[in-house]
């Protein structure tokens, strides 16, 4: 029997297998399905590619929050670690785990898509004339990793006969910082969402009072989010991939780009694959994302999280609240008692020779808007 420790780890990382291969498989499957089941041999269809990172990423979180919190991602697990909120309720040891299943997932989506999309491939590679293993036949390997520029940019024939762009448009250095931004801006977006929403009123007093543990403490999975965060995460990527995608393909994920060329490595395409067209560049999808991820995280912990209500500020604020409340309602008791006092001594008409009107007493500062009394009421209280 596993001790409770290692039966929640493995839990966790089943969690992340599964929900990366979700991600994986319906966002590579959109690819797919885009590029080698339509008639056109030079469309990115960055409309139906976008929705599809977007819808993958959405059903994704949705069944890897209950379980990990839904990293998915070497770069997201990179992002919490290092965070100063939230790594002391995320266990060094687990950083290996969680990547290696990640990687697992990513790498059985692409065997997945492989099965399910290998005779549209070989239909698209007889059409192109392309040779699985040469230089343009990464236009065939287009779902099973990236590349920068979009092969389909390069290689596919133009208007005149000459491909769109070259390769030397993207360069390394451009492909590492369009990479790196991209998966820090994901990475900003995911911490933001993370973030527990803070309690108010009476519940932050008493949790406060009590000496609760801070909220900024626990385990990133089981922290609450908003029940819109998977539209939040699915919405950035798909934004992301919308913009990105002629240039480096929006990976921002090393495990979706890694886990699926070792399956086309072997389905034939061998170092067009893995290491790449590029082999002195095959880092670019690693190092971009893991750099990025930090800045990500860092930018909020030292730009955006100082800015956000603890739960202790949120109390103070609630017993600030009550108190100017509380010397409101006295202040309006008080005048209602010298109104009183004023009538009884000589009805309404010694208000105003006393310098006072009923309009002073009728309407009360505080929220509530006590009304003590219409000028029809002090009329009748006079007679």
């Amino acid at each position: 029997m596993l001790s409770p420790t290692l039966r929640t780890l493995a839990l966790e990382c089943a969690s992340e297998f599964i929900g990366t291969f979700v991600l994986v498989f319906l966002g590579t499957a959109g690819i797919a399905a885009a590029a080698f089941t339509t008639p056109g041999s030079v469309d990115l269809a960055l409309e139906q590619v976008a929705i599809g990172w977007g819808v993958a990423a959405t059903l994704a979180t949705i069944v890897g929050s209950p379980g990990s919190g839904a990293h998915l991602n070497p770069a997201v697990t990179l992002a919490i670690a290092i965070s100063p909120h939230t790594r002391s309720g995320f266990q060094t040891c687990k950083i290996p785990a969680y990547m290696l299943f990640q990687l697992l997932g990513a790498t059985i989506a692409g065997l997945a898509v492989y099965l399910v999309f290998g005779s549209a491939i070989a239909r698209y590679e007889a059409r192109l004339g392309l040779t699985r293993g040469t230089g343009s036949s990464s236009l065939s390997a287009v779902a099973f990793g990236a590349s920068f520029p979009h092969p389909q940019l390069v290689y596919a024939p133009g208007e005149e006969g000459s491909s769109f762009w070259s390769k030397s448009d993207v360069s390394v250095v451009g492909a590492v910082f369009l990479e790196a931004l991209g998966t820090m801006l994901f990475v900003l977006v995911q911490r933001v969402i993370r973030q527990p929403q803070q309690e108010t009123g009476v519940a932050a007093f008493t949790n406060s009072t009590a000496g609760a543990q801070d909220i900024n403490e626990m385990p990133p999975s089981r922290m609450p989010v908003t029940p819109l965060a998977p539209l939040y995460v699915g919405a950035t990527l798909a934004a992301l991939t919308m913009v990105m995608t002629p240039f480096t393909q929006a990976c921002l994920n090393p495990a979706r780009d890694f886990g699926p060329r070792v399956v086309a490595a072997i389905a034939g395409w061998g170092t067009v694959a893995l290491p790449g067209e590029r082999p002195d560049s095959c880092w670019v999808y690693f190092v971009g994302p893991m750099v990025g991820a930090a800045v990500g995280s860092l930018l909020f912990d030292f730009a955006i999280h100082p800015g956000l209500q603890t739960r202790d500020e949120a109390a103070a604020a609630w017993m600030r609240h009550q108190q100017m409340e509380g010397e409101a309602i006295l202040e309006q008791l008080e005048k209602s008692q010298t109104l009183l006092s004023m009538t009884a001594g000589g009805g309404f008409e010694s208000l105003t020779t006393r310098g006072l009107h009923h309009s002073d007493f009728r309407d009360s500062p505080t929220p509530h808007n006590y009304r003590l009394s219409s000028p029809g009421h002090l009329h009748t209280y006079a007679a």
